[in-house]
């Protein structure tokens, strides 16, 4: 009996973490179409790679908890939180034990407590906290968000939340005014024509 129950529970956490990696990658269905990442900035196709000072599984709320300095990267885009918790569908325990489901049928969604960074190449955002609701495939970041790239900069308050859709591209700052730092870029002296 208790092999079977061992047995039971390594199956379930390695479903929740295929949960993971492919809520994180967009889903099966969403690489097949070419889908933007869940970390804004990452290639779909490649490993997900989380590092963290715990995890949790919590079976009966259908949860995984990762806290303590939490570092998620998918190719080039990192996200970093203090605490990542992962909700899966309450049928998840009954699925992955019948076979029935994919993985990434499984996550509802996913949050994020701050301070919360995701950076891709020279693009950062960060905010309070972050959420990713699977069923509408949007991103958030709420709470003082920041948006960067380069010099550029665009805030919102405390209030202000930026909502990223991922099936667009489409991100805005919503919940109060913006503050916006434009950059233009500067040129280059002409070489100079000397003989």
């Amino acid at each position: 009996m208790g092999k079977v129950l061992a047995g039971k529970r390594l199956a379930l956490a390695a479903l929740m973490m295929a949960a993971w990696t492919v809520a994180l990658a967009g889903g099966a269905a969403a690489q097949k179409q070419s889908a933007p990442a869940i970390i804004p900035g990452g290639n779909a196709k490649s490993p997900i790679s989380i590092n963290a000072g715990r995890l949790d599984f919590f079976e009966k709320q259908s949860k995984l908890v990762y806290s303590g300095g939490v570092v998620a990267r998918q190719g080039t885009a990192t996200l970093k939180c203090s605490k990542l918790t992962i909700y899966l569908a309450k049928d998840a325990m009954k699925n992955s034990q019948s076979g029935t489901a994919s993985s990434g049928d499984q996550v509802r969604r996913m949050e994020a407590a701050g301070p919360v960074t995701i950076r891709s190449k020279d693009q950062v955002g960060t905010g309070n906290r972050g959420l990713y609701d699977k069923a509408k495939n949007v991103l958030y970041l709420i709470g003082n968000p920041v948006l960067s790239q380069g010099p550029n900069i665009t805030k919102g308050g405390p209030k202000a939340r930026l909502v990223y859709d991922l099936n667009s591209g489409r991100a805005r700052i919503t919940g109060g005014r913006v503050t916006s730092i434009l950059v233009p870029k500067s040129r280059a002296p002409a070489p100079s024509s000397r003989r």
